[in-house]
């Protein structure tokens, strides 16, 4: 059951391709393109590769000799391929990637996903092996404060995403984590929730059939992409971001 609700969600829910990203993973990927000569980069639960998108964007791949994308869903996966040729992609579960080896990653980039795997620990020590020595890694995930409101109900609750397995109740939590699994914090930010209003509207276009979903869709109407500055802030809930670093 949960499987058919994550795979319907994927094959609709498509991560529109935009040029925003937060400052923290910005100024990440700076620091990486600029430090090291030929590095690797790895965005694991890539879903569509709006990141890499919007990091490519910004010339922060020039120095890039290797860019991966890992999701569990086929048809993320399928997209990320469709609209970055350039990107290896592959399919498999974040918690133990067989294809790649020990140590060969500079950077990581895992946005979104914790809240959404059974095992958190799990998953950062993934984050730990693929990490390179002294490499760099971009986390993030879902603050929900008591009196958070979402459209998702979920167990009793709201739920920013309907997949959502936790979603952390401060900061602290968050970082108990990372610090769980041997890895040193870097730097830490929180930011509220918003989303951007065309992307609702968008969003309720695919549930109901009439469009369909294309994570290029701003990327063929420019004019509607300016829209997106029109955001609404989600009562409640924020954005936690930790880069972190392997010792």
């Amino acid at each position: 059951m949960k499987d058919n609700l994550f795979q319907s969600y994927s094959r609709k829910h498509v991560h529109f391709y935009g040029r925003d990203i937060f400052p923290l993973l910005e100024s990440a990927s700076t620091l990486v393109n600029n430090s090291v000569k030929k590095f690797s980069m790895l965005d694991l639960g890539c879903g569509d590769g709006k990141l890499i998108f919007a990091l490519y964007e910004k010339g922060l791949f020039k120095n890039a000799e290797k860019i991966v994308g890992v999701d569990i869903s086929k048809d993320r996966i399928e997209r990320l391929k469709t609209g970055l040729p350039f990107v290896r992609g592959i399919v498999a579960d974040a918690l133990n990637v067989k294809e790649l080896p020990d140590s060969s990653f500079d950077f990581v980039v895992c946005a979104q996903l914790i809240e959404h795997v059974e095992n958190e620990q799990a998953l950062m020590s993934e984050i730990r092996r693929l990490l390179k020595r002294r490499g760099l890694a971009y986390v993030s995930s879902v603050i929900k404060r008591w009196w958070g409101v979402y459209v998702y109900f979920k167990k009793g609750s709201f739920r920013l995403d309907p997949t959502h397995v936790r979603e952390y109740s401060s900061e602290r939590e968050f970082l108990d984590v990372m610090a769980d699994e041997g890895v040193e914090i870097v730097k830490v930010e929180t930011r509220p929730v918003r989303f951007p209003v065309p992307d609702l509207i968008a969003r309720l276009s695919i549930q109901g059939g009439l469009a369909e979903p294309d994570a290029e869709f701003y990327e063929k109407h420019k004019n509607l992409s300016r829209l997106r500055k029109l955001q609404l802030a989600v009562i409640g809930y924020d954005i936690v971001e930790a880069l972190v670093r392997k010792p």
